[in-house]
C-alpha cells in the first residue's frame, strides 16, 4: 500500500489554534501574591490524569506544551481509565485523557442525577485491535465472529476454524483498562463478557505474555504493536451503517480514519469545567498543535483532522 499523508490541512488548523491561545493567555498576565501566574489557557498549575495505556506514548506531545508556554506546569498523572473517570466524577480530578467513553454505570450516574456530559474534545483516533504471533494460524476474522466470542459461552474459535488445533486464549490488561472497557462498549454491549480473558497488569504485560504465548490473542491499541515484528493484528470484516460488507483490510491508521476498519478508538480530553482555563488550554494544543498532530502520525494515531490519500496495491481492494 502507498500512503501519502495530507497534513495542509493540519497546519491551518494549528495555525488558528495558536493565535487562539496566544490571544487567551494576553488577557490576564497578572500574578498571584505568592508570584505565580495566574490561571489562563496557557498559564498557572494543573494536574491532568491521563490513562495509563496511552500515557507514555503521548508524553512526547505533553513535553510540546511544556515548552511552548514557560508559565505553564502540567503535571499529567497516567491512572487507570476507571480510576481517572470515577475521580473526576468525583470533582477530584480537573481533566482526564483516555481511550474510551463513559461506561454504561458512569452514563447512568449522570442521568441519574440529572447531569450533563462532561466537555469533551475528541484528541486523536487509535484502534482497538486483536494481536497474535507472526505464525498464528489465523489472518482475519470478523466482527460478528468476535461478538458472538464475547457474548455466547457455547461459540469457540475451533468451531469456527477448524484449522485451529486448539482453543486460543485471550490476553488483555485488567478490568480497569481502557482497553477492556472498550471490549464492554464494543463486544458485549455492557454485559460482562462471556469468555475467559486472561487479565494482566498493563499493556507491556500483556504484549510481554504475548510473545511467550503461541495460542493466545491480544487485546490492545494500534500504537501498541505497530511495528513489532513479532506480531501480527488480525485484519476484521464488518458491515458498515448502511449494511454494505466491508472486506478485511490491513490495520493501519489510513483504513481507521476511512471507516474500513470497525473498532476505532476516540482519543479524548474530558474536561471538569466548561470553560478556557489550563486543562482547557493543554487540551487545545493537543489537538490542534500541528507537531503533536505530526507525532500522532508517526506513531500510528491518527491525529483529530488528518485525511488520507490510499492507493492500494494489486492485492488489495
Amino acid at each position: 500500500m502507498r500512503l501519502n499523508n495530507t497534513v495542509s490541512s493540519l497546519l491551518a488548523l494549528a495555525a488558528s489554534s495558536a493565535a487562539l491561545l496566544m490571544m487567551a493567555a494576553s488577557c490576564d498576565q497578572k500574578r498571584q501574591e505568592n508570584g505565580e501566574p495566574v490561571e489562563t489557557a496557557t498559564t498557572g498549575k494543573a494536574t491532568i490524569l491521563c490513562d495509563e495505556s496511552i500515557a507514555e506514548r503521548l508524553k512526547p506531545a505533553f513535553r510540546l506544551f511544556d515548552s511552548s508556554y514557560s508559565e505553564a506546569k502540567v503535571e499529567v498523572v497516567p491512572v487507570s481509565a476507571r480510576d481517572g473517570m470515577s475521580q473526576l466524577f468525583a470533582t477530584k480530578a480537573r481533566a482526564v485523557i483516555l481511550s474510551r467513553p463513559y461506561l454504561a454505570d458512569e452514563d447512568s450516574l449522570l442521568k441519574a442525577n440529572k447531569l450533563p456530559p462532561h466537555a469533551t474534545t475528541i484528541l486523536a483516533t487509535d484502534a482497538l485491535v486483536f494481536v497474535v504471533q507472526r505464525d498464528f494460524p489465523l489472518d482475519t476474522i470478523a466482527l460478528d465472529q468476535l461478538k458472538t466470542l464475547f457474548t455466547d459461552k457455547t461459540a469457540s474459535l475451533r468451531g469456527m476454524f477448524p484449522q485451529l488445533k486448539v482453543e486460543p486464549s485471550f490476553v488483555c490488561p485488567d478490568a480497569n483498562s481502557s482497553e477492556y472497557g472498550n471490549i464492554l462498549l464494543s463486544l458485549t454491549k455492557n454485559a460482562s463478557p462471556q469468555r475467559t480473558i486472561t487479565l494482566v497488569k498493563n499493556a507491556d504485560s500483556a504484549r510481554s505474555l504475548l510473545a511467550t504465548s503461541p495460542n493466545a490473542i491480544g487485546v490492545g491499541y494500534l500504537w501498541q504493536y505497530v511495528g513489532d515484528k513479532r506480531f501480527k493484528m488480525l485484519k476484521i470484516g464488518f458491515q458498515d451503517s448502511t449494511g454494505a460488507y466491508i472486506r478485511p483490510k490491513p490495520v493501519h491508521q489510513s483504513y481507521v480514519v476511512m471507516g474500513k476498519y470497525p473498532l476505532p478508538i476516540a482519543i479524548r480530553g474530558v474536561l471538569l469545567e466548561d470553560r478556557r482555563n489550563l486543562p482547557w488550554g493543554f487540551m487545545t494544543f493537543l489537538r490542534n498543535d500541528v507537531r503533536a498532530k505530526q507525532y500522532f502520525l508517526k506513531s500510528g494515531i491518527v491525529p483529530e483532522g488528518a485525511r488520507f490519500d490510499i492507493v492500494p496495491t494489486e492485492e488489495e481492494d
